[in-house]
C-alpha cells in the first residue's frame, strides 16, 4: 500500500472540514493517518490562511483542553 502524499493528506483535511468545524482527534481518525500528522498539516494550512484553529481551554467531557479546526470564511 502506498503512503499518502502531503497533498493528499491536506486535501482530506479540507474535504472533512467542507462538513463544519471538527476536532484534531476527529481529523485523525476520518483521514486515517497520525496526531502529528495532523497537527502539522493543520498548522501549515492556518499559515497559508486555508483554516482556522481554535483552542479551547476545557473540554465538558474530561476537562481537558482541545482544539478544533475549521474553515476560514
Amino acid at each position: 500500500m502506498r503512503r499518502k502524499s502531503s497533498l493528499d493528506i491536506k486535501k482530506e483535511i479540507l474535504r472533512v472540514l467542507k462538513g463544519g468545524e471538527t476536532s484534531l482527534r476527529e481529523l485523525e481518525t476520518k483521514v486515517n493517518t497520525n496526531n502529528l500528522t495532523i497537527k502539522k498539516h493543520c498548522e501549515e494550512l492556518e499559515y497559508l490562511g486555508k483554516i482556522e484553529l481554535v483552542r479551547h481551554p476545557k473540554n465538558k467531557k474530561n476537562g481537558r483542553p482541545y482544539t478544533t479546526a475549521r474553515l476560514k470564511n
